[in-house]
């Protein structure tokens, strides 16, 4: 038996490039990129010497033809026939077949060759061989009908089955015909068999190869072990896949999704692997960039050092590498034996060394050092998502750690079909960079870059993104750009990172107007841009946006907001950007010269006014609410106004509650009953309905889901969960321990503090877990996903906006109200009467029967045609008639 090194044919090289052809190597007939590439990419891969294997489903006729036609560049060695022949190159330019390859095959169908396989076939109808030119000694090729087509693959299988006959089978339809198409191979061969028959022929190692595909066909050499590239317009199933078995199989750094399609992404991988030139732009970005599969470019500010080295650990060996300083304070380098995954560190003056300013993971917390993470590593499949718009926008806030008992992203993703099912069309998540510690609310980031190790990885955080696309689920994340958290800080190490005339009560602020602040401010716009779009969010939640301190103009804000709008006409989706100013600040919403408006802000009147109503002796706010507000709040949407927080007399609320357009502004405040702020802030973190009843929940969750603002749910609150929520924190610094122990009490003096949970106390952080089946109110879950329906119908039918209600408070029958005119004269009525903290059912009261019945919190017993009886904390909706 002859193998292929007995053969006169072209030496191997060390660099081996294996593609397939149709929608992979060969340019798309739309792509005229793919066309400019092509050439470019052959001329390359010639002067680099790789050697060059094709490897096609189609036949060897069909094959050449493909070369000529789309002048591909002359491969040494040309695997066709779905796997079931090998050619190989001969000096005078001649392909030959591999003669010891056909051996091979007909040892496998030594029982049944394939003259027999077809005549058992024969009596099968509905199968139509296909041209002989398209046969093989070891194929025997059909056409079908492609609505036949899995009957008769079963009917197949079952006579393969009957005469044990040594094949396998392949079918699909023919995506530009529609024909079934029905292949029979030898069993176990394919395209993969026939490169590993190859590889261990020529006594290849799997990391000498290349392999690049587009196609299911593909997959099994995708997922070999070889290094591998899946083209940009591969089915992002076939990108799932390969990534999925790369992942279990622990292969790092051996898979490339190329961005580009086709030709294009295959050049794009080559690259990546070293086989031709590397792109001679390096990255502006600062932080770890890998540009290839073993070499990553580093770029750290830190204009107060003298020297900086990056110590790169490789597992087994660590290398270290000097960066070079320029005139900025940069410190740039590539590092050839730096690959994705590995650890690294800066050292600083040939001193301390410290995790990077602009790490994208921080494994071992806020003092260890940090990962190189690929940014091109994850198998997006969002490409056709476009956001939800800002009127749709049904917000459930959550924090990862608590939102499930694992606290991880993974566990997090595997409870989005129950928030899919509530009605929430955009999931805020509390801030995910890193902090110290085992828990935080994540206020406490000092890795701004990086997710906190305790959730997972960064692909991990992508997968729960892109699952919450898949359910129709924009995504927002709550970013911290008012201050540094104080345990792992290491910027002023770096550079002037810190205001020293700018204090925050949680950390250091941002130096937005000192020497030095261009590069801060930039770090912090790119911060904002890099989470939109390496990790595909919807929009940002700027926390505490008024304590942003800057006195220059523009002001860093406003940079970021004009920042975030040119970013998000680059995209196809709708991006948010959303300021917690807590109250209603009108020049957060307004366009100006310098700046664009927000989307939406943070407005807590109508939350804090609800309480105050039903607890007038609680304080969760540094403002103080009074009883009497709901009805005026509920009006305009706000009592408190301006970044000074001042009570604004009623006189002048309608006035500044719209734009110059007339619009009102009620449509961009972003409404709830509860968040993590008015949770967190009792001392016990008990809920709403802990602190006066169910029914008082439904009745006023009626008020805030069906108010024409932006609509936030707090997690649990779905449920009436009597987890708490109070403030946690964790540090390595007992120091810090202590002082956020004892100060949490000063910072809301009105509270009795006596019994309240230690923030850094871990059962503080465990009782906060909500997903305990047991504590779960499915009767609370109906009647919000009966809102939320609502909403949803109020919005399509043009009836749900601020123009369309009145609002308000009748004395006579103690109801606050919320009407709204429809195009047809009738109007939808939201009526509540809001008792307090009480479960008894109180003094009924008949009321008017307006038209029709659409909801109610509890049973309605109605006295007569024209009255309903409405109990305390009950809540009727109805449309007239």
């Amino acid at each position: 038996m002859n193998t292929p090194s007995q053969y006169d044919c072209p030496v191997l090289t060390n660099q081996i490039l294996a593609t397939d052809l149709d929608g992979t190597l060969i340019p798309l007939s739309d792509n005229p990129q793919n066309t400019a590439d092509l050439p470019q990419l052959a001329a390359q891969l010639q002067s680099h010497h790789v050697t060059l294997i094709f490897i096609t489903g189609r036949h060897f006729a069909s094959a050449q033809t493909a070369i000529e036609q789309h002048q591909l560049p002359q491969p040494d060695w040309l695997i066709c026939d779905v796997g079931t022949s090998i050619f190989h190159r001969q000096p005078d330019g001649a392909l030959q077949t591999v003669d010891a390859y056909a051996d091979h095959l007909g040892e496998i169908v030594a029982k049944m060759p394939i003259d027999e396989l077809q005549q058992h076939l024969s009596t099968i109808d509905g199968l139509r061989l296909q041209e002989s030119e398209k046969q093989g000694p070891f194929k025997l090729s059909y056409y079908a009908d492609a609505a036949q087509l899995d009957p008769l693959v079963e009917q197949i299988k079952q006579q393969l089955s009957q005469t044990a006959a040594p094949y396998s089978i392949i079918h699909s339809v023919d995506p530009f015909n529609g024909d079934g198409l029905i292949d029979l191979l030898p069993s176990g061969v394919s395209k993969a068999h026939a490169l590993a028959w190859w590889v261990e022929q020529n006594d290849l190692h799997q990391d000498a190869i290349v392999f690049a595909g587009d196609s299911g066909n593909d997959l099994a050499a995708l997922t070999a072990g070889y290094r591998a590239i899946v083209v940009g317009n591969a089915d992002r199933a076939v990108a799932q896949q390969a990534y999925a078995a790369h992942r279990a199989a622990g292969w790092e750094n051996r898979l490339y999704l190329a961005t580009h399609p086709a030709t294009s992404g295959v050049w794009e991988g080559c690259r990546w692997f070293g086989l031709v030139d590397r792109e001679e732009a390096l990255p502006q970005k600062l932080g770890a960039t890998p540009i290839g599969d073993r070499a990553t470019y580093f770029r750290v500010w830190a204009p107060d050092r003298q020297s900086v080295e990056v110590e790169v650990d490789n597992g087994q060996t660590t290398v270290t590498h000097a960066l070079q300083k320029d005139k900025s304070g940069d410190f740039t380098g590539v590092v050839p034996q730096a690959a994705a995954n590995a650890h690294y560190q800066y050292r600083l003056d040939g001193a301390a060394v410290r995790p990077d300013p602009a790490s994208r993971y921080q494994p071992e917390g806020v003092h260890g050092p940090s990962q190189i993470i690929n940014p091109r590593a994850f198998p997006w499949t969002d490409q056709n998502w476009t956001g939800i718009d800002k009127r749709d926008l049904v917000i459930y806030e959550l924090h990862i750690g608590a939102f499930t008992q694992a606290g991880d992203f993974q566990a997090a993703t595997a409870q989005l079909p129950e928030l899919s099912a509530l009605g929430v069309t955009a999931v805020e998540v509390m801030p995910v960079a890193q902090t110290p510690g085992q828990w935080n609310w994540g206020y406490d980031g000092v890795n701004l870059f990086a997710v906190r190790n305790t959730y997972g990885t960064p692909d991990d955080f992508k997968h729960f993104i892109d699952a919450c696309h898949a359910a129709g689920m924009a995504v927002i994340l709550d970013v911290v750009y008012n201050h540094v958290g104080p345990e792992g800080n290491y910027l002023s190490e770096f550079g002037p990172y810190a205001s020293t005339k700018h204090h925050t009560p949680w950390g250091d602020a941002f130096n937005y107007d000192e020497p030095g602040s261009a590069a801060v401010r930039q770090f912090v716009i790119d911060n904002a841009l890099f989470w939109l779009q390496e990790y595909h969010l919807d929009g940002l939640r700027l926390d505490a946006a008024h304590f942003i301190k800057d006195d220059s103009r523009p002001a860093i804000v406003d940079e970021l907001r004009r920042d975030v709008s040119r970013f998000a006409e680059t995209v196809d989706r709708t991006i948010h950007l959303i300021a917690e100013t807590n109250v209603f600040d009108q020049e957060s919403l307004n366009d100006q010269v310098d700046r664009l408006a927000f989307d939406g802000v943070w407005c807590d009147c109508l939350m804090h006014a609800i309480y105050a109503h039903a607890l007038p002796d609680l304080r969760i706010a540094h403002r103080e609410y009074l009883g009497g507000d709901l009805a005026e709040t509920l009006q305009h949407g706000f009592v408190f106004f301006g970044r000074d927080e001042k009570r604004i007399e009623a006189s002048k609320r309608q006035d500044l509650s719209r734009n110059a357009a007339g619009k009102s502004y009620i449509e961009s405040f972003i409404i709830g009953l509860q968040t993590h702020d008015s949770v967190g802030n009792h001392p016990q973190g008990q809920r709403i309905h802990q602190l006066t009843s169910k029914a008082f929940q439904k009745a006023a969750a009626a008020l805030t889901m069906l108010y024409p603002g932006i609509p936030i749910i707090f997690m649990g609150e779905e449920f009436a969960i009597d987890a708490p929520f109070p403030f946690f924190v964790d540090f390595e610094d007992a120091t810090l321990k202590q002082a956020v122990d004892s100060g949490r009490a000063r910072e809301f003096p009105q509270h009795v503090w006596g019994d309240f949970l230690l923030p850094s106390q871990s059962d503080t952080f465990y009782q906060a877990k909500h997903d305990v089946p047991d504590r779960r109110d499915e009767e609370m879950f109906a009647w919000y996903r009966d809102l939320i329906a609502l909403r949803k119908q109020g919005l399509a039918d043009g009836w749900l906006s601020a123009d369309r209600m009145t609002a308000g408070y009748d004395s006579q029958t103690d109801i606050f109200f919320l009407r709204f005119r429809q195009d047809s004269g009738t109007e939808i009525v939201v009526q509540t009467r809001l008792a307090g903290p009480t479960e008894s059912p109180g003094e009924a009261i008949e009321i008017p029967m307006e038209g029709t019945v659409l909801l109610s919190s509890a049973e309605l017993p109605q006295t007569d045609d024209k009255n309903i009886t409405l109990r305390p904390n009950q809540v009727i909706i109805s449309q007239t008639t």
